[in-house]
């Protein structure tokens, strides 16, 4: 008898492990943060997305209505709007399923950046892999937008970046783990991506349907943002950026495009050359590419030096925007502290070198290219 009560006394308290258990229906999932700065206080925007109705897609069933809410809150901090927030939510909040970070351009200051990560870095639920964004789209709308097809904002470019970044790569999507290294090197220039929202170019059930899009990159050296720009504006920085996966390039003659390629994982070797009693920096661009399309045709020779012009104007075509408005938009400075320290510290202003024809990196191309479709033609453009 004693055997039997002593059992039973011990798969009870066994069980007590499992009375302060949730359901995963009665919490509220934290997707996407968003982060803004307005009269001195940081204004804390958080998106919701329902989970219910991606397991029923997954396990075969049909799609609902995609279902967003967007939560926003004041505060000194943002452990502090996250709590002015907690008044109205009105049910227990999990932020371990968090996806992505954005901060608008006025929120982009080092006294934000270093609360949130300062945050961050002590708070155990977030974890240090989600993507990090910049915009100067309202945050609400922002999150407002959904994917098509009444897909759920889970597979938004918001939280699946990568997807779209291999079939057409041109700014890497950053993690916060990156964003944090980038950010705390001396001489480095952090790119995060800038995000916007199309609002005429789609369509569903007959109404405009805005969308997420990739609008390009915005610079910040020492916590400080430096300036914005569209993908037309730095479209060099493909070439030295690394991951790039699969990107398009235009071959021009008499302002007209002749033929197209796409371009497959472009490396880019930086090298320090002595010329002239003074060290110059070296650039290499080792790529493979696949003709597309081809609208006139295109001797050998033609291909080679239209493909070498192509890549090399939108290298220099990159570093002069942002020479002009003091942005190192290719790294060059941060290439310097890394094979010349001693030249670095001579040259380098708070950070930087100064960004004039000196410094101004002599360019090579070494693409092999062949012709898609029935006919397999090799081509190799060399030095």
């Amino acid at each position: 008898m004693i055997k039997r009560l002593f059992a039973l006394l011990f798969a009870v308290v066994l069980l007590s492990g499992c009375w302060g258990v949730r359901n995963i229906d009665h919490l509220l999932y934290i997707h996407s943060i968003g982060i803004d700065y307005k009269d001195g206080k940081m204004v804390l925007y958080v998106q919701l997305i329902n989970f219910s109705g991606l397991a029923k897609v997954e396990a075969g069933g049909t799609r609902e209505q995609a279902t967003v809410s967007v939560g926003k809150a004041t505060g000194e901090t943002f452990d502090l709007a996250a709590h002015n927030l907690y008044r109205s939510i009105q049910q227990m909040v999990s932020w371990g399923h968090v996806k992505s970070l954005v901060f608008t351009k006025r929120a982009l200051r080092p006294d934000v950046i270093r609360n949130v990560i300062d945050l961050l870095n002590r708070y155990n639920e977030i974890r240090h892999t989600i993507w990090v964004y910049a915009t100067d789209t309202s945050l609400e709308k922002l999150f407002q937008s959904t994917p098509l097809l009444l897909a759920s904002s889970y597979y938004s470019f918001l939280s699946n970046p990568e997807e779209l970044f291999r079939q057409s790569s041109f700014i890497r999507p950053i993690r916060l783990n990156r964003f944090i290294a980038h950010i705390d090197e001396p001489a480095m220039t952090t790119r995060l991506p800038y995000l916007s929202l199309a609002k005429k170019e789609w369509t569903e059930d007959k109404k405009n349907k805005p969308m997420l899009v990739l609008k390009g990159a915005c610079f910040l050296h020492n916590y400080k943002l430096q300036g914005c720009a569209r993908i037309s504006e730095v479209k060099g920085i493909r070439w030295v950026e690394q991951d790039i996966r699969r990107t398009p390039l235009a071959l021009k003659k008499k302002g007209k495009t002749a033929a197209t390629l796409i371009i497959r994982e472009p490396h880019a070797e930086w090298a320090m050359k002595r010329e002239g009693g003074a060290d110059r920096i070296q650039l290499r661009v080792r790529a493979v590419g696949t003709i597309i399309e081809q609208n006139e045709p295109l001797s050998w020779p033609q291909l080679v030096r239209l493909s070498k012009e192509a890549i090399e104007q939108e290298i220099r075509g990159t570093y002069q925007w942002g020479a002009a408005r003091g942005i190192d938009t290719l790294n060059i400075s941060d290439v310097l502290y890394r094979n010349n320290l001693s030249e670095w510290r001579r040259l380098s202003v708070n950070g930087t070198v100064p960004l004039d024809d000196g410094i101004l990196p002599s360019i090579s191309v070494d693409l092999a290219i062949s012709a898609g479709g029935k006919e397999k033609i090799n081509y190799r453009a060399g030095d």
